[in-house]
C-alpha cells in the first residue's frame, strides 16, 4: 500500500505516477519492469518514488487493488 506521502500529492501527480506504472507494466513483465522508467515517465525523482512506495511490488499491488475496485464498481453499477 502506498505511503501517506503518496496520498498527500496533488491528484494530477498521483495520476501521472499511476499512468507511468501502468505503461511500464503493460509493456514489460513484472521482473523486467523498471522503477527508473516509471519515475522518468512520471517526471519524479527516484528518491521520491521510494517516499511514495516501499518498492516495485508495493506499487504493483496497489495497481491491482485499483483495478479490482474499478471492476467491482462497474459490476455493481451494472446490477442497479
Amino acid at each position: 500500500m502506498p505511503k501517506d506521502t503518496f496520498f498527500n500529492l496533488p491528484e494530477e501527480k498521483r495520476e501521472r505516477i499511476i499512468e507511468a506504472a501502468i505503461d511500464e507494466f503493460a509493456t514489460h513483465p513484472f521482473h523486467k519492469a523498471r522503477v527508473t522508467a516509471i519515475a522518468e515517465q512520471a517526471g519524479i525523482a527516484m528518491g521520491s518514488f521510494y517516499q511514495y512506495f516501499e518498492d516495485k511490488k508495493d506499487l504493483y499491488k496497489y495497481l491491482m487493488e485499483l483495478l479490482a475496485e474499478k471492476k467491482l464498481s462497474y459490476i455493481n453499477s451494472d446490477m442497479v
